[in-house]
């Protein structure tokens, strides 16, 4: 975590534009599920087929992303934040569980490496709608009118769905007008905080 902290004073002392890759912030899905007001439960999905890694590595290579999905939604400050992980015997990650909330809106992000399947949903109820992402490529919105079902365009380019291509060119653009970071220090910071207190869980055992 010091780490982090200590690249962004480094960028900060050079001058230089730092920018966490956190492309699902700019997934058009995600982006979706960012403009719905009111928002009141927010949950972070992303399982993996009988993959297990180390639950540290597991933590910061995957876990993350959804951590800073959830957390990036949430239209309010965090009041509250508790995890739990559930490992084998040889360390690796089972199941990983953040809860955090908010005056008005709680979040769960969860993490199954040893699921049937390998998928990735987010979901976000507020009081006029409720919309679910699935795997970056299906949106589905569901109101007191009805339910409607969008996909991603068939010959849209990855790059594009999973928002690597819309963040890079706004680093670009943030690098050449002078512009604010795309993806602010402080909340890349949170979302890494989020991350070191989930393996801290574990840690705290050995």
């Amino acid at each position: 975590m010091n780490v982090v902290r200590e690249l962004y004073a480094l960028a900060k002392q050079k001058g230089v534009l730092l920018t966490c890759g956190f492309n699902r912030r700019f997934a058009p899905n995600n982006v979706a599920l960012k403009q719905l007001p009111n928002k009141q439960m927010i949950v972070a999905e992303k399982d993996r087929e009988h993959t297990l890694q180390d639950a540290e590595f597991a933590v910061w290579d995957l876990m993350i992303h959804s951590v800073d999905t959830a957390l990036w939604l949430m239209d309010e400050p965090v009041t509250g934040q508790t995890a739990r992980v559930l490992r084998n015997d040889a360390g690796e990650l089972l199941q990983g569980y953040l809860t955090v909330t908010g005056v008005h809106s709680q979040v769960q992000v969860i993490t199954n490496m040893d699921a049937h399947a390998n998928n990735e949903l987010v979901t976000v109820q507020a009081a006029d709608a409720r919309m679910t992402s699935n795997d970056l490529l299906q949106l589905r919105v569901a109101t007191t009118s009805g339910i409607q079902i969008q996909h991603r365009p068939d010959w849209e380019p990855t790059l594009e769905t999973r928002g690597f291509a819309i963040l890079t060119r706004a680093f670009l653009k943030a690098v050449s007008d002078g512009g604010a970071n795309p993806v602010s220090p402080e909340s890349a910071i949170a979302s890494h905080a989020a991350c070191a207190a989930i393996v801290a869980t574990f840690k705290a055992e050995k």
